[in-house]
């Protein structure tokens, strides 16, 4: 008997669960009766907004005025006939009943038994259903409803039984609450010549499947060839692996260094009496090496933090990935892949998945293994302090092995990561935000075995534990990092070893953007700068002309950093010049924003030398996308609206690109510190990021605004060779004898292909 798949995806209602545990709800009684639900999958906001019960909380402060709907319970039902007419419930060996994820405390009763009660939204659930089903016929139907309790208050009663969390942002009660906040397993190997490639195909069955079975295993190429062919008896074990190899295999490379080729692998399983197809599945991978190589730096303490893609030591140019809607179920694969098609525009080649949202879909691993964006993932930890009692954990095993299985084949896959921030929290101390106070918890930074349960830092059992030992178990040939920053010997966010998150620019010490270069680690991870988003999407949250002005209440409603409507002032007091009008305001912060994140990306690109001098080996820029209109550190707005700073990303990240350092970096005066001199000096270099050196021709131009002439500078066009993969320094240029303290120097430096133009700068 083949196997059969029914989607319950319509006759689906909800209603209002519970109504007198709400403290306030509108006076609507329709709220208690059951009405249809218009969205599969669904969130009870988008079934109220679609029923003009809720105004649109992307709009003006309507978010404020809709936080009652979480406060209380809803429940949802649909009736369906029993699958299988033309069976009988006995003939089936399996009837199985399969939730992809449901967010977060439900109870589900399939005809008035309890079949689950499920308390995470990344863990998926199967329920063996066959004995609750009513017997096949047209004219009974089967009733299942979810009742899907207040998170807020299950928040609540979490935190009264087990002890209130610390929390860096939000509510702590957060911390208890896991929510967002055939099985084929294919592995490659791939010769270091790239002549020939190992593919090994592992695949799992259901104990009831298992004799008189054959699997017929079939790799198919990018255009359509089958490349390679195997059977397999299944005997007396659910597990089969079998390991083929193929010639002249094509690697699959990240965005800029070469095509994105993705292979299939198909399994069937046949019955070997009839060879009738009783179940069939394929998946894409890819057929590259990733390794993380961390070895000891020629001239500088610590070590790399250094990504090797086909054994090219590869500088990572990427950005940080929120949940791109706060509705999850308005996220249409289209919309994935146009996000991700910008990404790709803007020359990155890492898409970093922040832990404080979810465990991305199919469609986002779809989009970069095409698109060829490579996946740093972190699990669904961030910024906690979270439960470590029993029953929690058991869930965490649960969940890391669930999501684990999913995404362990994709050819994107290159990191998958503990947590973000954990650590790095767990070294505070003192206010870290105004108002909220952290507690250093002390521990050994070089202990990675434990036990953990009885120290100040007993959560390091999640990251040093549970979870590499599941990686091990499950994906060995993933690279495993325990958290975003960790590495340090004496503190997380160290930036010798391992990764880091530079927020002392904006965050933290609120450091002039202008030191950046200073501010390096091996690889950083996390940093960023806020700007406006495009004047259309301001307007279109803020609809009211009165609410059009820097201080409103709505432009606050729609930033969601701490203190950031100081921190942007600031900034822009000490670079620009601006007005309290408000599109002359939101435009200069983002020409603030774009300039700022030059500033780290032509700094940072500059310390990538050649071996054993890659002293920062790739940026991670804060963030990439918005999840709903607002003002933030994206270089994308909610309505795909590239900010200027995507533009300055863009052309520092092309295959060839050029960077200038000014000192002194700003015209400032200190009197209490004077410079001996303020006439301004110049350094030039160049990054390529291709395998093979390249020759240029380099070109200055530069015009000086007090004298308001051109100036000539005596090394105006000169040759000049750029290493492989890697930056070189181009030297000082020396100044015309014109130049003065007063000069007010805009330089343009290009490289010019010497035989065809312009080929970048």
């Amino acid at each position: 008997m083949s196997k059969t798949q029914i989607l319950l995806s319509s006759n689906w209602e909800c209603k209002l669960s519970n109504p007198d545990r709400c403290k306030s709800i509108p006076a609507d009684s329709s709220l208690t009766s059951w009405s249809p639900a218009y969205h599969f999958p669904s969130v009870i906001h988008l079934e109220l907004l679609t029923t003009s019960k809720i105004p649109d909380p992307n709009i003006g402060e309507n978010e404020r005025l809709v936080q009652w709907v979480g406060e209380c319970d809803w429940e949802y039902r649909c009736r369906f006939p029993t699958p299988g007419m033309k069976y009988s419930r006995e003939e089936s060996k399996v009837m199985e009943m399969v939730f992809e994820g449901l967010d977060t405390f439900a109870t589900v009763m399939l005809n008035g038994t309890v079949i689950l009660k499920n308390e995470d939204m990344f863990l998926p659930q199967r329920v063996d259903v066959k004995h609750i089903l009513n017997p096949a016929r047209e004219t009974l139907q089967n009733e299942m409803t979810i009742l899907f309790e207040s998170a807020l208050k299950k928040g609540t009663e979490l935190e009264i039984k087990h002890g209130v969390k610390e929390s860096l942002m939000r509510d702590p009660r957060r911390m208890y609450v896991r929510k967002a906040q055939v099985d084929l397993h294919v592995t490659t190997t791939l010769a270091e010549d790239h002549a020939s490639a190992e593919i090994c195909v592992v695949t799992n069955l259901s104990t009831s499947l298992q004799s008189g079975m054959r699997l017929e295993v079939g790799i198919v190429d990018t255009v359509g060839k089958i490349v390679a062919k195997h059977q397999l008896e299944m005997r007396h074990s659910s597990t089969s692996e079998c390991k083929i190899s193929i010639q002249n295999p094509n690697p699959g490379w990240p965005n800029g260094l070469g095509l994105q080729s993705l292979y299939t692998a198909n399994v069937t399983l046949l019955n070997t009496t009839n060879s009738q197809t009783l179940d069939n599945k394929s998946t894409k991978f890819g057929i590259r090496t990733i390794a993380l190589i961390q070895r000891p730096l020629a001239s500088a303490p610590g070590t790399t933090f250094l990504f090797s893609i086909n054994n090219h030591s590869t500088f990572i140019q990427g950005a940080n990935w929120v949940p791109a809607d706060n509705f999850l179920p308005r996220l249409t694969r289209s919309r994935y892949f146009s996000i991700l098609r910008m990404a790709k525009r803007a020359n990155l080649n890492m898409i970093r998945v922040w832990g404080g949202g979810i465990y991305e879909s199919e469609d986002f691993f779809d989009a970069c293994d095409e698109l060829g964006l490579l996946v740093w993932h972190d699990y669904a930890f961030a910024c906690g302090d979270f439960p470590v009692h029993e029953g929690f954990l058991e869930n965490v095993r649960k969940e890391v092995r669930a999501q684990t299985v999913r995404v362990r084949n994709r050819a994107s896959l290159a990191v998958i990561c503990g947590g973000n921030e954990d650590f790095m929290l767990a070294d505070e101390d003192g206010e870290a935000l105004p108002g909220l106070w952290m507690k250093k918890k002390h521990y050994d930074h070089t202990d990675t075995v434990g036990p953990f349960e009885d120290t100040d830092f007993p959560q390091r059992k999640i990251y040093l534990d549970i979870i590499p030992k599941m990686v091990e178990e499950l994906c060995p040939d993933i690279q495993y990092w325990p958290n975003s920053p960790w590495g340090g010997k004496e503190k997380a966010n160290d930036p010798t070893v391992g990764d880091i998150h530079q927020w002392d620019v904006w965050h933290g010490k609120s450091r002039s953007y202008q030191d950046y270069a200073s501010l390096s680690g091996r690889l950083v991870s996390e940093f960023g700068m806020h700007g406006f988003p495009d004047m259309r999407t301001i307007n279109h949250f803020a609809p009211d002309q009165r609410d059009r002005h820097p201080q409103s209440k709505v432009i606050d409603c729609h930033n969601k950093g701490h203190g950031s409507e100081t921190r942007i002032v600031r900034y822009l007091a000490e670079n620009f010049r601006y007005s309290m009008d408000l599109e002359v305001f939101a435009y200069v912060s983002q020409l603030m924003q774009s300039e700022a994140l030059g500033y780290a990306l032509s700094g940072w690109k500059r310390l990538f030398g050649g071996k054993g001098m890659e002293e920062c080996a790739g940026l991670i820029i804060w963030q990439l996308n918005d999840v709903y209109p607002c003002t933030s550190w994206s270089i994308i707005d909610y309505f795909l609206r590239p900010k200027p700073s995507f533009y300055t990303i863009r052309r520092c990240f092309l295959p060839y690109s050029i960077g200038i350092q000014r000192s002194p970096p700003s015209r400032w005066v200190d009197d209490d510190r004077p410079r001996d001199t303020y006439i301004p000096s110049f350094d030039i270099f160049a990054h390529n990021s291709t395998v093979k050196e390249v020759k240029f021709v380099l070109r200055i131009r530069a015009y000086d605004m007090f004298t308001r002439e051109y100036l000539d500078y005596p090394q105006e066009n000169q040759e000049v060779l750029l290493g492989a993969n890697r930056n070189t320094e181009l030297g000082r240029i020396e100044n015309p004898g014109s130049v003065t303290e007063d000069s007010l120097i805009v330089l343009c430096a290009s490289l010019l292909d010497p035989h065809y133009g312009a080929g970048g700068g």
